[in-house]
C-alpha cells in the first residue's frame, strides 16, 4: 500500500507541476496586457491635455487665427487670372470688386490658345472668345462682339446687315486716304496739311493731339478687321501701335493719354486711345498692350467724378454727355479685352444719365438740368444705355429708337449719325432698314473721288473744325463698317455666321 501511494504519489507529481506552470502563465501574460492597457490609457490622456493646450494657444493667438480666416477666404474664392487686376476707384467711389456673375473660367489669355490651332477659318485664334457676361449685372454678352471682322464674316455680315459693294469700297478707298496721311513716327496728326506731300482742305486746328488722331485712324483700320498682325495695313498698324505705347505718361492716377491739351479735347483724347488700345488688345493678344490699355482704363475710372458720376475736360470735373459717351464706350471695350470695370463705375455713369434724361428717358441733354435735349445727346446717351443692359422692351429705348426715326440722318452733323446708326444698327428691324438707306447712300455719295483728298470726307459736322477732314473721315469709315464692326446685341443670337 505504502508502495502503492508512493507510486501514485510520483506519478501525479509531474501533472500537478505542468497545471501549475500553465496557471503561472496564465497569471503572467494576464499581468502584461493589464500593463500595456494602462500605458495606452496614460498615453492617451497625455496626448489629449497636450492637444488641448495646443488649441488654447491658437484660440488665443488672434494672428495665427486671422491667417486661418484668410486661407479660409481664400479656399472659398474662385482664383483670377493673372493677366485681369481690378481697377482701382477713387477714395469718393470704393469699388474694386468685379460683380461675382461674371464667369471667370471663360477669359481667355493667350495660353489657352494652341500654337498649333487647326484653321477651321480665317479668324485669329484671338479674337474666339467665349461668351462672357458683363460686369456690373449686365445681360450683355460681349465676348463675340467683334467676331464679325474676318474676312469670311465681314462679306456675310455686310450684305445681311445692309451693306453693299458700294459702301465697302468708299471704306477702302477711305483707308488708302488715311495710309497716305500717316507721319513717320507712326502717328497721325487732325492737322493733317503738309503730311507726305498732302494739300488737302480743311485740316483739323487741333496740331499738338496726336494720340487722339492716331487712335481715331486705328479704330478706323480695326473696325475693318485691320491691326499689326493681320491684314492689309500691319506696317501702318505697327507704327501706329509702337507710336501709342511710348505716348503713354504714367501717373499714380493710371496712364494719361491726353498728351498736350490746348482746349477741351483732353477726355476726348482718353476715350478714344482707351478703345484703340482695348481693341488692339482683345484682337490680336499683343501682351505689350496690356499694362497701356489696363493703365489707360484706371486712368478713366479715377476720373469719374463723385458725386453726378460723369466725365469732362479735367478729372473728377462735373460731367457733359458728350464726354460720358466717349468713356463709356472705353470701359465696354475695356471688358472686350477682359479688363475688369468697378460695377461702381458704371453705376455711376447711369446716375448721370438718369441726370440727364427727358420724356421719361428716351431723350437727353448736354449737362444734368439744363437746356432741351439733343439729338446728338440722345443717340450717344442712347447707345451708352444699350451697352449697359437696357433690353428692347424698356419704353424709354422704344421711343428714343422712335425718335431718332423720325429725325433721320442728318446732313450737317456727323457726330449725331455716327452714334445714332449704331443705336440703329444694334436695334435692327425697319427702324434700322429705314436710316441705313439713307445714311449709307449719303456717304457714299459725298465721298471724295478726285484728287489728294480722294476717300476723305469734307467736314461735315457742327463742332468738326477741330478735327478736320481727318476726324470727319474716320467717323465716316466707321459709320460704314456698322454692319461688321460690332454684332448687333439684340440680334446675336440669331446672327449666324458660316465659315
Amino acid at each position: 500500500m505504502a508502495t502503492t501511494i508512493q507510486n501514485s504519489g510520483a506519478v501525479r507529481t509531474p501533472e500537478r507541476t505542468s497545471v501549475t506552470a500553465r496557471l503561472e502563465g496564465a497569471q503572467t501574460k494576464g499581468a502584461k496586457w493589464s500593463e500595456i492597457a494602462v500605458t495606452v490609457g496614460v498615453s492617451t490622456f497625455l496626448h489629449a491635455i497636450v492637444l488641448f493646450l495646443c488649441a488654447m494657444i491658437v484660440f488665443d493667438n488672434r494672428q495665427l487665427e486671422e491667417i486661418f480666416t484668410t486661407i479660409a477666404s481664400i479656399n472659398e474664392v474662385e482664383p483670377e487670372p493673372i493677366t485681369e487686376t481690378s481697377l482701382i476707384q477713387p477714395e469718393e467711389i470704393i469699388q474694386t470688386n468685379v460683380d461675382p456673375n461674371q464667369s471667370e473660367s471663360n477669359a481667355l489669355d493667350v495660353a489657352d490658345v494652341p500654337v498649333d490651332m487647326p484653321n477651321i477659318n480665317d479668324l485669329d485664334p484671338s479674337m474666339v472668345l467665349d461668351s462672357v457676361e458683363a460686369d456690373s449685372g449686365l445681360n450683355i454678352k460681349i465676348g463675340d462682339a467683334m467676331a464679325g471682322r474676318s474676312a469670311a464674316a465681314k462679306s456675310q455680315l455686310l450684305k445681311e446687315q445692309g451693306g453693299n459693294d458700294a459702301s465697302e469700297a468708299a471704306v477702302l478707298t477711305g483707308l488708302k486716304w488715311l495710309a497716305n496721311h500717316q507721319a513717320d513716327d507712326g502717328s497721325w496728326n487732325f492737322n493733317h496739311v503738309g503730311t507726305k506731300g498732302c494739300d488737302c482742305s480743311q485740316p483739323g486746328t487741333l496740331k499738338a493731339c496726336k494720340t487722339g488722331a492716331t487712335a481715331m485712324a486705328m479704330l478706323a483700320y480695326m473696325g475693318g478687321g485691320h491691326t499689326h498682325k493681320k491684314g492689309d495695313y500691319q506696317k501702318e498698324m505697327k507704327g501706329a501701335v509702337d507710336f501709342m505705347i511710348k505716348s503713354q505718361k504714367v501717373t499714380p492716377e493710371g496712364g494719361d493719354f491726353r498728351g498736350i491739351v490746348s482746349s477741351n479735347e483732353g477726355f476726348y483724347t482718353q476715350g478714344l486711345v482707351t478703345i484703340a488700345l482695348c481693341e488692339a488688345l482683345a484682337l490680336t493678344k499683343d501682351e505689350r498692350l496690356r499694362t497701356p490699355a489696363f493703365n489707360a482704363v484706371k486712368f478713366i475710372v479715377n476720373a469719374q467724378n463723385p458725386k453726378d458720376g460723369g466725365w469732362r475736360y479735367q478729372p473728377r470735373q462735373a460731367g457733359d454727355t458728350s464726354v460720358v459717351g466717349w468713356q463709356v464706350m472705353a470701359l465696354k471695350s475695356a471688358q472686350m479685352s477682359k479688363i475688369k470695370v468697378p460695377p461702381q463705375t458704371f453705376r455711376g455713369a447711369e446716375k448721370f444719365l438718369d441726370a440727364c434724361a427727358k420724356n421719361g428717358g428716351s431723350q437727353y441733354t448736354y449737362v444734368p438740368g439744363t437746356g432741351d435735349a439733343k439729338n446728338s445727346m440722345t443717340a450717344a446717351a442712347l447707345l451708352c444705355r444699350i451697352y449697359m443692359g437696357w433690353e428692347p422692351n424698356k419704353p424709354a429705348l422704344k421711343e428714343g429708337v422712335a425718335h431718332l426715326d423720325k429725325a433721320k440722318p442728318a446732313k450737317g452733323d456727323m457726330y449725331y449719325n455716327y452714334y445714332a446708326t449704331q443705336v440703329m444698327h444694334h436695334w435692327g428691324g425697319p427702324e434700322w432698314q429705314r436710316w441705313n438707306a439713307v445714311m449709307r447712300d449719303q456717304l457714299v455719295k459725298t465721298q471724295l473721288k478726285q484728287g489728294h483728298a480722294t476717300g476723305s470726307w469734307n467736314v461735315a459736322d457742327p463742332h468738326g473744325g477741330s478735327g478736320g477732314r481727318l476726324y470727319m473721315t474716320c467717323l465716316a469709315v466707321m459709320t460704314l463698317e456698322v454692319y461688321y464692326r460690332h454684332l448687333p446685341i439684340y440680334q446675336r443670337e440669331n446672327v449666324k455666321v458660316d465659315f
